[in-house]
C-alpha cells in the first residue's frame, strides 16, 4: 500500500464548469480512494472554507475546499498554506500566465519568488497556440519540480522553442458517463428537444475570444440553404459575462433565428455528468472553430459519445482527432495540414503562417476557413456511414488513451 500524501492542488473551483475543475474533481476523487489527504485552493472561490462538499450532480469530495476573498490564484496565502499543512505534493491545474501576470499583490512573475517547499511541485499545463509559450510563461515550467504537458503538442512545443523536458499525461474522461445512448433512447432524446428530424452539429465551448464562436455562426450561415435540415445546438452561456461575441446578436443578424439553440446552461453552472452525456447524444457532429486548444476535453467527451469531431486543425487537433481518423480538421484560411510530428515546432509556426494572427501573451491563434468545415460538414451529413465508422474510432481512442482511469495511474506512478 503506497504511503499517504498530503496533496495541494491549485485549480478552478468544483462549483465551476470548466476543464481543469473538470478534471481537478475527478484526481481529487481518485486520489481520497487511494487515503490522501487533499487540499483544494479552489479559484474563484470566495466562499468558506469548506470540509468536503456535495455538487448537484451527485458528486461527493472530502477534500477541504479553500476560498480567496481577493488575491486572485492564493498568492499571499500560498506559502503558508503548503508550510502550514506540510504539503506533500503541489500541483498547478491553470494557464501558466495566470501565475506570471501582475495584479494587485505581485509584479509580473509573482509566481517565480515563491517558495514552495517542502512540496514537490508539478504544473499540469496546457499551450493552446504558436509561438512558444506565452511570453515568458516558460520561466513558470522552469519553475517547478516537474513541468506536465497535457499534449503531446504542448510536450514538444516547449521543447522544441525553450529546450525544456515534461512529462505527458494527457486529460481524460469518465468513459462510463460519455457513452453512446442505445439508438431507441437516443431517437427519443432527440424527440423531446424537437430534433428527431434535425441534422444536428452540436458546440460545447465557453463565449471566449479563443474559441472564435462568430466563426460557428458564420459556418452555420453558408450552410443553412446546403442542408436545409440543418441546426446548431449551442451548449454555452449566451449571456456570459466574460463572453467575447454577443451571440444572440449575430444569430439575428444572419436571420437564424429557427436555426440556432441554446442548452440553457450557465456560465457559473454547468450540468451534471448525465445531463452533459445527453448533450452529446443530441448530436450528429461535434463543431469546435476554435483558434487553439491546450488540450480539448469536449472533444474527447464527444468522441467517447461516438460523435465525430470537426475541429481547426491547429495545437491538439491532430492527436486527438486527425491520427485517430475519428473526424476532420479544418484547414487554417489557405494553409494545408502541416504535420507537427514531421516539423520542428518552429517550422510548424511558419508553415501556418497565413493561417494566424498575433494574440494576446504573444500567442499565435489559427483562424480555420469556413467554406472547408462547411464542405467537410456536408460531407459527414451525405454520408452517415463515414460518421459512424468514425465515432466508433473515437470511442475506441478515448478507451486506450483518454480513460481517466488510466490517467489517474499515470500520476499515481509519477508522484510516487
Amino acid at each position: 500500500m503506497p504511503e499517504s500524501k498530503v496533496i495541494t492542488i491549485l485549480s478552478d473551483g468544483p462549483h465551476l464548469p470548466t476543464g481543469y475543475s473538470n478534471q481537478a474533481k475527478q484526481l481529487v476523487q481518485h486520489w481520497e480512494k487511494k487515503g490522501h489527504k487533499i487540499h483544494w485552493l479552489a479559484n474563484a472561490y470566495n466562499g468558506a472554507t469548506l470540509d468536503g462538499i456535495k455538487l448537484d450532480d451527485g458528486t461527493e469530495m472530502k477534500a477541504k475546499i479553500y476560498g480567496e476573498m481577493i488575491p486572485s490564484y492564493f498568492c499571499k496565502t500560498m506559502e503558508k498554506h503548503l508550510k502550514d499543512t506540510k504539503t506533500d505534493i503541489f500541483i498547478v491545474l491553470l494557464d501558466t500566465f495566470m501565475l506570471f501576470q501582475p495584479n494587485k499583490y505581485g509584479a509580473a512573475g509573482w509566481f517565480l519568488s515563491k517558495d514552495l517547499s517542502p512540496s514537490k511541485s508539478f504544473f499540469w499545463y496546457p499551450t493552446d497556440g504558436g509561438g512558444g509559450m506565452p511570453k515568458q510563461c516558460e520561466k513558470i515550467l522552469n519553475k517547478v519540480d516537474v513541468p506536465v504537458a497535457m499534449a503531446k503538442f504542448g510536450a514538444k512545443q516547449v521543447k522544441d522553442y525553450h529546450n525544456i523536458d515534461s512529462k505527458y499525461i494527457p486529460l481524460g474522461c469518465d468513459i462510463s458517463r460519455f457513452k453512446r445512448l442505445p439508438d431507441d433512447e437516443r431517437d427519443n432524446l432527440r424527440k423531446m428537444n424537437g430534433l428527431d428530424d434535425k441534422f444536428v452539429i452540436g458546440v460545447v465551448a465557453r463565449n471566449q475570444p479563443r474559441k472564435h464562436l462568430d466563426r460557428t455562426i458564420k459556418v452555420m450561415y453558408k450552410l443553412k440553404d446546403k442542408i436545409p435540415n440543418a441546426v446548431m445546438y449551442l451548449h454555452m452561456d449566451p449571456e456570459d459575462a466574460a463572453g467575447m461575441y454577443d451571440l444572440r446578436s449575430l444569430i439575428q443578424r444572419y436571420g437564424l433565428e429557427n436555426r440556432v439553440f441554446f442548452s440553457g446552461m450557465m456560465a457559473h453552472k454547468g450540468f451534471g455528468w448525465d445531463k452533459m452525456n445527453e448533450v452529446y447524444n443530441l448530436m450528429d457532429v461535434f463543431l469546435l472553430t476554435t483558434s487553439g486548444e491546450g488540450f480539448g476535453i469536449p472533444i474527447i467527451e464527444a468522441m467517447a459519445c461516438e460523435v465525430p469531431v470537426l475541429a481547426t486543425d491547429y495545437t491538439t487537433t491532430q492527436e486527438l482527432v486527425i491520427d485517430n481518423n475519428c473526424g476532420f480538421g479544418i484547414k487554417l484560411s489557405g494553409v494545408e495540414h502541416v504535420d507537427m510530428f514531421k516539423t520542428n515546432m518552429k517550422e510548424y509556426d511558419d508553415l501556418n503562417l497565413n493561417g494566424t494572427m498575433t494574440g494576446s501573451w504573444e500567442v499565435e491563434r489559427g483562424f480555420c476557413e469556413i467554406d472547408d468545415a462547411v464542405n467537410k460538414l456536408e460531407m459527414l451529413k451525405n454520408f452517415p456511414s463515414m460518421r459512424k465508422d468514425m465515432g466508433k474510432n473515437g470511442r475506441l481512442a478515448v478507451e486506450r488513451d483518454y480513460d481517466f482511469k488510466k490517467i489517474a495511474k499515470q500520476w499515481d506512478k509519477l508522484i510516487e
